[in-house]
């Protein structure tokens, strides 16, 4: 039987971010997905103008229900509201699998205007030190943590401070380094501080968040699967879009 993954976040209009590249990771990879909508991005460009959450108990029932399934590994994406953090945060500490990942902001859109800053003190309180990782980008991790993000020292900090909150590790992407960009990897247990190769922009973030999900789902080491989760996302979205 495949491995069920348990994936928590937002339907995208245009179909290639959130819970439609969480899908195609999961099951590319060979994990049987188990959605939750939490909110719908709808725009006309290509930047959402608006985040519309789900309500709460709609949540709690989507949730309930895939759990009853006893996933072997979740993915936490993006939610709307406060509330809903604090809710998906206590049924997954309840109920949840201990393998759980951690992308609450879209690297394809800014979220900060879309929604209220108290999402974020939600997000850093009751779900990061409920993470075995927590992805996300240079461009994003500042915002989420409410602390600057300009200098390779200060993502690095970034990441401790993840860590200090209780997560297991802090995969920051795309992060500048003179003339080239490059993915840093803090953890509990090795180095800290590991430099990863180069990252691509056709290699959606939440991509590489559902594969790394899923490869935890299939029992891989976390860091072997955060190297193969880069690859995979590469190889998956330019498959379905090529250049």
């Amino acid at each position: 039987m495949r491995p069920k993954l348990l994936i928590v976040g937002h339907v995208d209009a245009h179909g290639r971010h959130g819970l439609a590249a969480d899908l195609r990771a999961a099951e590319r990879l060979g994990a049987e997905p188990l959605p939750v909508v939490t909110a719908y991005s709808l725009g006309k460009g290509s930047g959402p103008e608006v985040l519309r959450p789900v309500w709460a108990g709609t949540i709690a029932r989507q949730l309930s229900a895939a759990l009853d399934q006893e996933p072997e590994a979740a993915l936490i994406g993006i939610l709307g509201r406060a509330r809903h953090a604090r809710l998906v945060a206590q049924q997954v500490r309840n109920r949840g699998p201990s393998a759980l990942v951690l992308a609450p902001m879209s690297s394809a859109f800014d979220i900060a205007p879309l929604v209220n800053t108290r999402l974020f003190a939600a997000i850093r309180r009751c779900l990061i030190p409920e993470a075995r990782a927590v992805v996300l980008t240079a461009a994003n991790a500042a915002t989420l943590m409410g602390a600057s993000g300009e200098s390779l020292d200060d993502l690095r900090g970034i990441g401790q401070k993840i860590l200090g909150l209780g997560a297991g590790a802090a995969w920051i992407r795309a992060v500048p380094n003179e003339s080239r960009q490059i993915d840093i990897f803090i953890d509990q247990d090795g180095s800290g501080l590991l430099d990863y190769q180069a990252t691509n922009e056709d290699a959606e973030m939440h991509t590489s968040a559902a594969s790394l999900a899923t490869l935890l789902a299939l029992g891989t080491k976390l860091r072997p699967a955060v190297n193969r989760a880069h690859r995979q996302a590469y190889s998956i979205d330019r498959e379905l879009h090529p250049v």
